[in-house]
């Protein structure tokens, strides 16, 4: 048996803004073909904590919906997976704010990484005994 890991992990999040009925999410999807990790939007239910299904926009599809005519076809599918009825004003608002995002998606930092200590070394320079770390960077994990 494989352990199952979320693919997307909201406590770490470079922004969260919530707009109208909507909360969107600047965050990192677990990519299991590249074994990395992925810039994304997650679109959510503002007031809704259960009976739905996030909306996640990875950073390698957000070309697509810089088109309106893709984003008019996929938003009321977006509105029926997070619980809302298919409707003009509310699937304007939502294809509204996920277009409105999409600079911040493709100008988010990469996934967090934290410092680790994984060597010493002692240096002579010029009879000047100096001792350095060597770091690594490790990307911090998901809940």
């Amino acid at each position: 048996m494989t352990d199952r890991q979320p693919a997307i992990d909201l406590t770490r999040h470079a922004f969260m803004r919530g707009i109208g009925d909507f909360a969107i999410y600047g965050t990192w999807i677990e990519n299991d073909d590249q074994e990395d990790t992925e810039p994304c939007l997650v679109v959510i239910p503002r007031y809704r904590r259960e009976g739905f299904k996030p909306v996640c926009i990875a950073l390698s599809a957000a070309y697509k919906y810089n088109d309106p005519r893709y984003l008019a076809r996929v938003t009321p599918v977006f509105l029926k997976m997070l619980g809302f009825d298919d409707g003009l004003s509310k699937a304007h608002a939502l294809a509204s704010m996920i277009h409105d995002h999409l600079y911040d998606l493709i100008t988010m930092p990469v996934d967090p990484t934290a410092a680790i200590v994984v060597g010493e070394a002692s240096l002579d320079i010029e009879g000047r005994r100096r001792t350095v770390e060597i770091m690594d960077h490790e990307q911090i994990k998901q809940a």
